[in-house]
């Protein structure tokens, strides 16, 4: 049995690196290009700034940065409409497979919460069956956030010194959750055996610890694409 999760580690592993490879090559192919891009924005913004200075004298018309427009706009909701699309199909490939992330990621993030009201059903009505399917339902969660985590590197590109926070947590803990959720997978019982025998504390302190960290990612993910405070009430 270790032999075979240490296995799937290693494929899962290297699809995940492959994934990601391709990000910087990505970059480098577009970094002039995106660069004389934005320049010329800049420039034309300016220019039409300073004639609507002349125009309307006494009021003030200040072009938003990427910076600022990511905290007024929220996350990368802002920063998209600054940045300049790449112009090369790699790159546009890239930016389409990055745009996937926000609807990839609710599958691995409803099966895992699925798996825990099953296996709380059980716990409380003492029905083992209940969780029988939980270990098929967790092999869906891994494939769908192994598939998720690079479309959202894909999403936010390379780390940079300018990320804040939020955007940083949300990157790394993004990266660990497949793991976390493909260990998860390793300790629960197959069906035979869940459908009669209570599952083992250890997996169920795993599952909790899963559910906190997955919320955690989520209310992350809404701070970085509506904005700081979404969810006040």
């Amino acid at each position: 049995m270790k032999t075979n999760i240490l296995k799937w580690l290693a494929v899962f592993g290297t699809l995940f690196v492959v994934s990601m490879a391709a990000l910087p090559v990505s970059a480098h192919k577009n970094h002039a290009e995106a660069s004389a891009a934005a320049e010329s924005v800049t420039s034309s913004a300016s220019a039409g700034s300073d004639v609507a200075m002349r125009d309307m004298p006494g009021m003030e018309m200040t072009w938003p940065t990427a910076t600022e427009s990511r905290g007024s706009m929220g996350g990368s909701m802002g920063m998209d409409m600054n940045k300049p699309k790449p112009t090369t199909f790699f790159g546009r490939l890239i930016a389409w497979l990055g745009a996937w992330h926000p609807a990839l990621i609710h599958f691995p993030i409803a099966l895992t919460l699925v798996v825990a009201f099953l296996e709380l059903a059980g716990a409380v009505r003492k029905r083992p069956v209940y969780t029988a399917a939980n270990k098929i339902l967790l092999a869906l969660a891994v494939l769908g956030a192994f598939v998720a985590a690079p479309a959202g590197w894909m999403d936010a590109g390379l780390p940079t010194a300018q990320d804040e926070l939020v955007l940083t947590l949300h990157r790394w803990t993004g990266t660990a959750i497949p793991f976390l959720l493909l260990a998860l997978w390793h300790f629960k019982r197959p069906a035979e055996v869940a459908a009669t025998t209570s599952s083992s504390r250890g997996y169920e302190m795993l599952l909790a610890l899963a559910v906190v960290v997955i919320l955690t990612q989520a209310f992350m993910g809404g701070e970085i694409t509506h904005g700081a405070g979404h969810m006040n009430f």
